[in-house]
C-alpha cells in the first residue's frame, strides 16, 4: 500500500514538472505593450516649459505688403501685422478654382503686385492642409497643393476674392471670402504713407524680392538667457530614460540607450538628438506623405520645447526637414552653428534628428545701441559685385539679426542687425563695406 502511494505522488510530481516546464517554454511576456505605454507616460508629462503654441503662431508670413498705385509699402511693426492677420482668420474662405491658364504668359508678377492689393508672403511651399489650422478654408475638394503667398483685393466688400499663388509653377486658385471685415486692412490701407515704402527686385519671370528704398536703422540688442536643463530632454525624448547613460565629453555631455543619441555642446549651447534606426525603416513609396509641418509643430509642443518665438522657415519633403527660426521684433535671427533654429529630420513616422538651442532668451539689457544698414538698392549693389554671385540662385533677402556670444558674459547674447540673403539653400550675411566684399569675394559663410 505504502509503495502505491508512493508510486502515485511520484507519478503527480512529474506531469507537474512537465506542465510547468511546457509553461515555461511557451510563455512569451508582452514587453512591446508595456514599452509603449511607457513612451506614452513619458510624452505625456515631461515638459520643458509650460508653453504651448498653435500652429497660427508659427506659420506666419515673412513679408506683409500693400500694393497701391504702383507703390509698394511694407509693414514690419509686429502688433499690425497679429492686428490683420485675426482678422483675416475670422473670413469663411471657399469654392477654390484654378485660374492659372487665365493669366497671360509674361503677365503673371504684374497679375500680383500691379493693383491695389494687400500680399502675405510666406517664407516656403506650405501645403493647404497646414493653412486650414490657420484659415476658415471650408473647401474640402482642394488637396494635395501648396502656396507660398496670398494675395487679397483691396476693397469694402463683405464678399471678395482671394488668391493662393504658387509662384515658382505660377499657379494661381481663386477663392471666395465670406463674413469678411476689412476693418483692420481699411485702416492700415488709410494710412499708407506712414509706413516704408518697397521696391521690387526682379529674379525672373515668376519672382521678385520687396526691399525697402531707404536705409534701415534698428538697434543692437543684448539678453541674458536662461539655460534649459538637459534632464528634462532626457525625459522627453527617450522611450525609457532608466536606461540611457550619461558620458562627459570634451566641451559637453552623451547620453545614450545604445540605440539614440542626444549629446549636449556646452560651447554653442546645442542639443542635437539622432536615431539612426529611424531613417532605415521602410517607406511606402505610394503611401500619402503626412503633413511634416504640423507634425514637427505637434512634436516641440509636446515637450513645451517653444521657449523662444520661432517662426517656420523651410522645409525639404525630399529630404522630410523642416526648420524653425528664432524671431526677435519680428525679424529673423540667423547663426552660423545653429543656435537660432530648431530642425528636425523624420524618418517614416518616427524623428531621426532633432537639433535645438539649449537656452532661452530671458531678460532684455537697456543697453540698445541703434545701427543704419544699408537701403535695399545698397544691398542689391554689395550682392553683384560679388565673384561668382549667381543671381538665379537669390531665394530671399531679409533685415534680420545675427546671434553672437559675448565673448565677456557667459550668459549673454548679443543680436547685432544685419542684412542677410538665402542663397541656394544657405542663409548667408551681406558683406557691410567695400573692403569686406573684394575680401570675402562669393564665399560668404553660410548661416544655416
Amino acid at each position: 500500500m505504502y509503495e502505491a502511494v508512493k508510486t502515485i505522488v511520484l507519478t503527480l510530481l512529474i506531469l507537474v514538472s512537465i506542465v510547468l516546464t511546457f509553461g515555461l517554454w511557451t510563455y512569451h511576456p508582452k514587453y512591446d505593450v508595456l514599452q509603449n505605454l511607457q513612451n506614452d507616460e513619458y510624452i505625456q508629462h515631461v515638459s520643458v516649459s509650460n508653453t504651448q503654441v498653435d500652429t497660427a503662431m508659427i506659420v506666419q508670413p515673412s513679408q506683409l505688403l500693400f500694393h497701391k498705385n504702383r507703390a509698394h509699402y511694407g509693414i514690419v511693426d509686429e502688433e499690425k501685422v497679429n492686428q490683420l492677420l485675426k482678422e483675416i482668420k475670422k473670413w469663411s474662405i471657399d469654392d477654390f478654382e484654378n485660374i492659372s491658364d487665365t493669366i497671360p504668359r509674361g503677365k503673371f508678377l504684374s497679375f500680383l503686385h500691379e493693383k491695389e492689393r494687400l500680399e502675405l508672403v510666406y517664407p516656403d511651399n506650405i501645403p493647404i492642409d497646414v493653412y486650414r489650422s490657420i484659415f476658415q478654408i471650408e473647401d474640402k475638394g482642394v488637396k494635395n497643393i501648396s502656396f507660398d503667398r496670398i494675395i487679397i483685393p483691396l476693397g469694402s466688400k463683405d464678399e471678395i476674392p482671394v488668391y493662393f499663388i504658387l509662384t515658382e509653377k505660377q499657379k494661381v486658385y481663386r477663392a471666395i471670402a465670406t463674413d469678411v471685415s476689412l476693418s483692420e486692412i481699411n485702416k492700415l490701407n488709410r494710412e499708407l504713407e506712414k509706413y516704408p515704402r518697397y521696391f521690387p527686385y526682379v529674379i525672373n519671370e515668376t519672382k521678385q524680392i520687396f526691399l525697402p528704398e531707404k536705409r534701415v536703422t534698428m538697434s543692437r540688442l543684448q539678453y541674458y538667457t536662461d539655460e534649459l536643463d538637459p534632464d528634462k530632454f532626457k525625459e522627453a525624448l527617450f522611450s525609457d530614460p532608466s536606461f540611457v547613460k550619461k558620458d562627459l565629453i570634451a566641451f559637453g555631455e552623451e547620453y545614450t540607450d545604445g540605440s539614440r543619441l542626444m549629446s549636449i555642446d556646452f560651447l554653442q549651447r546645442i542639443l542635437l538628438y539622432v536615431n539612426p534606426a529611424a531613417q532605415t525603416a521602410n517607406r511606402n513609396e505610394d503611401q500619402e506623405d503626412d503633413n511634416l509641418i504640423q507634425k514637427s509643430i505637434d512634436f516641440v509642443n509636446e515637450h513645451g520645447g517653444w521657449t523662444d518665438m520661432y517662426h517656420f522657415s523651410r522645409w525639404n519633403e525630399e529630404e522630410r526637414k523642416v526648420v524653425f527660426r528664432l524671431m526677435v521684433n519680428n525679424h529673423p535671427v540667423f547663426n552660423e552653428y545653429g543656435m537660432s533654429e530648431i530642425v528636425q529630420i523624420w524618418g517614416s513616422s518616427d524623428l531621426v534628428k532633432y537639433q535645438r538651442p539649449l537656452f532661452r532668451l530671458e531678460i532684455p539689457d537697456r543697453v540698445n545701441v541703434p545701427r543704419t544698414l544699408l537701403s535695399g538698392h545698397e544691398v542689391i549693389e554689395e550682392l553683384e559685385k560679388m565673384k561668382g554671385m549667381k543671381k538665379e540662385l537669390i531665394k530671399d533677402i531679409a533685415v534680420g539679426y545675427e546671434l553672437i556670444k559675448d565673448p565677456e558674459r557667459d550668459k549673454m547674447i548679443i543680436l547685432e542687425p544685419a542684412w542677410f540673403y538665402l542663397y541656394d539653400q544657405t542663409w548667408k550675411k551681406v558683406p557691410s563695406d567695400k573692403q569686406d566684399v573684394e575680401k570675402r569675394g562669393g564665399n560668404v559663410s553660410g548661416l544655416e
